[in-house]
């Protein structure tokens, strides 16, 4: 027992001197660097993140731009995300909430109070003027890959935020894209995506003028690329600016210059080139004057919905995708004016959806819907909302590894 106190003694001694002189302690003398990093490949995110803390080995290894990406490569081999490495993400005006996907979960059980976490150190917030804190004053979201959210503020910056480390990025020469000379700028709709054959996260720009151009900002290079392209209009009555990623490829709703035809407009993110795909053959059948379309994505389907000032109980989804005739009209039981599937809960069997400003639990099998509340946020209707997943990408070291 006293060799045991004694070696006790001497073990804090030797740290104590240790750190005195500014070196860490020996680093689990029987655990070699590279057994430590399987280790570590294998926790989640938050465990990592407070890991950190721990060690310097700790430390030097998990900030590794190639521990990140094995990390996230590891997970999705697996399948290993649960529901609690999924996680909500909502806007209201300028605020941000984060929502725990497991609350989604509890609600198939009847529990219908989700817990909400405001984003206080939001960089699209901080970024913005106190001018702009006024009514209407909006933040949004325009996508997310991997764990990196693209969001955007209505002073026209851009960012990239990984929710999970806190670290995010401001995309350069954003505003300079409507610097266009004489040419009359509307509006400015994104897209952002994952580029796996080039390992690359791009960022799509559509500058709506008299002509619609495109450029690319990719993450690895840090710069922008024009890929202009004028065969097609932006129609403004379809007003949702942001594409959606589906198969390699962000797509909206545009015209054709030449006919005024409608059609579906695919950005294929490997070529960077534009090709068309059909639009639904009933999907003009909208007897409002003001009608519109909207494009979202629906347990991995493209799918498109009504964007007019009227209730609407139907849309469409692709299910076999570029074949046009597999557009297919589903019916609802609820009406809604506006509406965004999110992601599906339990093998599909429902799925949750931003329906007419509020987060709803929707049963396509049973035709029944569950309204959520955000119990901790202080909103009246969700202004946005998407989906993302936990991870170690840095929006500011990708491409260093």
């Amino acid at each position: 027992m006293m060799e045991t106190a004694k070696g006790a003694r001497r073990t804090d001694e030797y740290v104590e001197e240790e750190e005195s002189r500014g070196d860490a302690p020996p680093e689990f003398p029987f655990l070699p660097p590279e057994m430590i990093r399987e280790v570590l490949l294998r926790l989640p995110e938050k465990s990592i993140g407070r890991f950190r803390c721990v060690s310097k080995l700790f430390r030097s290894l998990s900030s590794d731009p190639a521990f990140a990406k094995a990390h996230l490569d590891l997970s999705l081999r697996n399948d290993a995300f649960p529901s609690g490495r999924r996680r909500l993400i909502v806007s209201y005006r300028h605020n941000l909430y984060t929502v725990d996907f497991d609350s989604v979960v509890d609600a198939c059980d009847g529990i219908r109070d989700l817990g909400a976490v405001e984003i206080l150190q939001s960089p699209v917030k901080s970024n913005v003027v106190s001018s702009c804190y006024r009514e209407g004053y909006w933040v949004g979201v325009v996508g997310s890959c991997n764990g990196l959210v693209c969001t955007t503020n209505v002073a026209g910056d851009v960012f990239l935020f990984n929710l999970t480390t806190g670290e995010s990025k401001r995309i350069p020469g954003v505003l300079d894209l409507l610097n266009l000379g004489t040419e009359r700028v509307r509006n400015c709709g994104f897209g952002f995506g994952f580029h796996a054959i080039t390992d690359d996260y791009k960022l799509v720009a559509l500058v709506m003028g008299d002509v619609l151009n495109a450029s690319v900002y990719s993450l690895k290079t840090d710069s922008w690329k024009r890929v202009g392209d004028s065969r097609y209009e932006y129609d403004d009555d379809d007003t949702n600016y942001d594409g959606v990623l589906v198969n390699g490829a962000i797509h909206w709703v545009a015209r054709h210059r030449e006919n005024g035809r409608r059609v579906v407009v695919a950005f294929d993110l490997t070529t960077e080139q534009f090709k068309d795909m059909a639009f639904p053959d009933e999907a003009d059948e909208c007897p409002h004057r003001v009608r519109g379309f909207q494009l979202h994505k629906l347990n991995g389907r493209l799918c498109m919905v009504y964007n007019c000032f009227e209730k609407h109980g139907d849309f469409w989804v692709m299910n076999e995708y570029g074949v046009a005739s597999s557009w297919a009209r589903v019916r609802i039981s609820v009406s809604y004016s506006s509406m965004k599937p999110l992601c599906s809960v339990r093998n599909e069997e429902e799925t949750l959806m931003e329906l007419n400003g509020q987060l709803v639990l929707y049963n396509f099998r049973n035709d029944v819907s569950t309204s959520l509340v955000l119990k901790d946020a202080e909103l009246r209707c969700v202004m946005a909302a998407d989906t993302y997943i936990e991870s170690l990408i840095s929006p500011n070291q990708y491409g260093m590894a």
